[in-house]
Parts: structure tokens; sequence; C-alpha cells
């Protein structure tokens, strides 16, 4: 919302970085909650979801840039911003319950790397 009506280039930046400070914890939310969706598979329930890493780097620059070329570019802020307030309707899924370190879902920390069997 502070990119769309920006005022200027600094309210602008502004803008972009409380984004950035605001979503940076939705990408390692969403590959921890698909490995506690699938305990047995996690490394390919994981791998499948980046794939939507790469689709959305892919047509999420040019579709807001095309949009700022028919609308306005702040008219086309506000598409990525409508769709980041969706990710609230999802956020329960990020819920702290079976969250908690250690609950099953990685693998066994059973490898002592420190002892090579050649102690003196």
């Amino acid at each position: 919302g502070v990119v769309a009506v920006a005022p200027g280039p600094r309210v602008g930046m502004l803008g972009f970085t409380m984004l950035g400070l605001g979503l940076c914890v939705i990408v390692p939310q969403t590959f921890a909650a698909a490995g506690r969706m699938f305990p047995g598979a996690s490394d390919g329930a994981v791998a499948r979801l980046n794939v939507f890493n790469y689709v959305g780097f892919l047509i999420g620059s040019p579709l807001v840039g095309a949009l700022g070329d028919v609308w306005s570019y702040r008219g086309a802020m506000i598409v990525p911003m409508v769709l980041v307030l969706v990710t609230l309707v999802y956020a329960r899924s990020f819920g702290t319950e079976t969250a908690r370190y250690g609950g099953g879902h990685e693998r066994p920390r059973v490898v002592d790397v420190g002892r090579g069997g050649n102690e003196v």
C-alpha cells in the first residue's frame, strides 16, 4: 500500500523495505509447513513447492510491468498487495501446535563427524 501511494522514490523504497521485512518469513514458514504435511516425503514436498517460487519469479515481474504499461505502475502495485493480503487467509496453517523443532519430521542426527575412531 505504501508503494502504491508513495509521493516519491524515497517513500516507495521505504515501502519496498517494509514489504521485504514483512514477507521474509513467509517462504521459510511455507517450506516448514510443507515438510510437516508430508513427514515421510518432506524433501519431495519442498521441491514441488519450490516450483511455485520459480513460476512466481518468472511471471510476477513481467505481469506487474505489463499492468503498469496498460494501467499505471501505482495501480499495478495494488495487485501484489492484494495477493499478499490473500496469504492472511492461509496464515493459520503456520500454527505453532505441531511446528516445534524435533517434531519427528526431520532426519535423525546420528553422525558424529568429530570422532573418527583414531583417537590416541
